[in-house]
C-alpha cells in the first residue's frame, strides 16, 4: 500500500513539473505558470532583501536576479523530474528492476541514481528493468530527459534573444534622448527645426518594437526580472520616455504644423503600446489593473508643471513650433502624464529601481531658472 502511495506521489510530482514546463516554454503565456511564478518571485524577494544591505552594490547584486531565476527553475524542473521518477522506480528495486553489479542498494538515494542516470544518458546503466511496466518507465525516462535538454536549449535561446531586442529599444532611446534620459530632447531630435516627417518613420519604429517587448515578456515571463546596473536598460525607463514624449508632442507643439502627427497610427501605436506593456507587467507581477491615482498630488502637479515647462523650452529651442498657452498646456500634460507616471514607478521599484532613476528628467536640476511656473487654469488641450 505505502510502495504504490510512494509512485502515485511521484506521478503527481512529474505531471506537475512537467505542466510547467509545458506552460512556461510550450504554451508560453504570462500568468499562468503552476510553480515558475511564485518560484520568481520568492528569488525576486530574496535578490532585493540583500541589495538593501548590500549599500553601493546593490545594483550588481540585483542584475544576477534574472540569471539566478533562470537557473532555479531549470534545477527545480529537472530536481521535480528526478524525484518523481524515483519515488515510481523505488518499490521495484530489488526485484521488478535488477541491479547488474554486486552490492547496489534498494534506498531511495539508489533510486534517484537510477532516474537520474536514465534521464541523462539513455543507455545501458548498472540497473535493468525485468518487467513490462519498468522498462517502460526506464523508456519514458531516457525520453524525458532528451525531450527537457532540448527544450531548455530553444527556451534560453529565444529569451535571450528577446532580452537583446529589448536592450536595443533601451539603448536607442537613451541616444535619442542623447544620454539625458528626457523625452523633450527625444522629440527635438525626432523632428529638427519642426521637420516632422522626417521623424515619423522612426515612431512607427519604435511602436513596433515596444510591441516586440511587450509580447516578449507575455512568451517569457521571466524576462521581466533581467535587470542590469545601468538604469537606462530598465523596462520603466525607456517606456516612461516614449509615453513623456507622446505627452510633448500631444500637449507642447503648435496644432497648425503637427495636427496630422497628434492624429497619425504611428503615434496612437507608440501610445497606446506603452498602456498595454504596463497593463500586462502590473497584471502578472504586481496582480492589480495598473490604474493610476485619480488625481495627482499638489507636489506632483507641481513637479511635472516644471518639467513642462522645462521640455518646453528645449523644443523651443530645437526650433519646434511650441504652443502659447502654456498653462493650459501643462493642464493637460498632468491629465496625460498621470495615467502612466504611477504604474511605471511600481513597476520599477519592484525590481530595485529609485524614481530618480527611472524618471532622470523629472528630477534632473534645472540647468537656469526657468521662471514662475503658470498657474493650473481649467480646459483641456485636444
Amino acid at each position: 500500500m505505502l510502495a504504490r502511495i510512494e509512485q502515485f506521489a511521484g506521478l503527481a510530482l512529474v505531471l506537475v513539473a512537467l505542466a510547467d514546463i509545458f506552460l512556461n516554454v510550450l504554451y508560453a503565456r504570462a500568468g499562468i505558470a503552476i510553480m515558475s511564478r511564485p518560484i520568481a518571485h520568492a528569488v525576486r524577494f530574496a535578490f532585493v532583501r540583500l541589495a538593501r544591505i548590500s549599500g553601493r552594490h546593490h545594483a550588481r547584486v540585483l542584475s544576477f536576479c534574472g540569471p539566478a531565476i533562470v537557473v532555479a527553475l531549470i534545477v527545480i524542473w529537472v530536481a521535480c523530474l528526478v524525484l518523481g521518477m524515483a519515488a515510481m522506480m523505488h518499490p521495484g528495486l530489488g526485484h521488478g528492476i535488477r541491479a547488474l553489479i554486486p552490492g547496489a542498494g534498494t534506498d531511495f538515494i539508489t533510486a534517484i541514481s537510477v532516474a537520474g542516470g536514465e534521464m541523462a544518458s539513455v543507455g545501458p546503466g548498472p540497473f535493468s528493468p525485468d518487467t513490462a511496466i519498468y522498462k517502460l518507465l526506464f523508456t519514458v525516462d531516457g525520453f524525458l530527459g532528451i525531450s527537457i535538454v532540448g527544450l531548455v536549449i530553444t527556451y534560453l535561446m529565444q529569451l535571450y534573444t528577446a532580452l537583446q531586442a529589448r536592450d536595443e529599444l533601451a539603448l536607442k532611446v537613451e541616444l535619442y534622448s542623447r544620454q539625458t534620459g528626457d523625452a523633450a530632447r527625444v522629440v527635438a531630435g525626432l523632428f529638427p527645426d519642426g521637420r516632422f516627417e522626417v521623424g515619423y518613420s522612426l515612431i512607427t519604429e519604435m511602436a513596433a518594437e515596444l510591441s516586440r517587448v511587450k509580447e516578449a515578456h507575455h512568451l517569457y515571463p521571466v524576462l521581466f526580472y533581467f535587470r542590469f546596473p545601468q538604469p537606462f536598460y530598465e523596462l520603466s525607463r525607456f517606456t516612461l520616455v516614449l509615453l513623456d514624449a507622446v505627452a510633448l508632442i500631444r500637449t507642447a507643439l503648435e496644432d497648425e504644423p503637427a495636427g496630422w502627427l497628434k492624429r497619425s497610427a504611428g503615434l496612437e501605436h507608440l501610445e497606446r503600446g506603452g498602456f498595454v506593456l504596463i497593463d500586462t507587467l502590473h497584471h502578472v507581477y504586481l496582480r492589480d489593473d495598473a490604474v493610476g491615482p485619480e488625481a495627482p498630488t499638489p507636489e506632483q502637479s507641481q513637479a511635472w508643471r516644471a518639467r513642462f515647462i522645462r521640455g518646453v523650452g528645449v523644443l523651443r529651442a530645437a526650433g519646434l513650433p511650441v504652443r502659447r498657452d502654456v498653462a493650459r498646456c501643462a493642464d493637460r500634460y498632468v491629465q496625460l502624464r498621470n495615467r502612466w507616471n504611477e504604474p511605471l514607478l511600481r513597476l520599477g521599484w519592484a525590481i530595485g529601481h529609485l524614481p530618480e532613476e527611472i524618471d532622470a528628467a523629472l528630477h534632473a536640476p534645472d540647468p537656469a531658472p526657468q521662471g514662475r511656473v503658470p498657474p493650473s487654469t481649467s480646459g483641456a488641450v485636444h
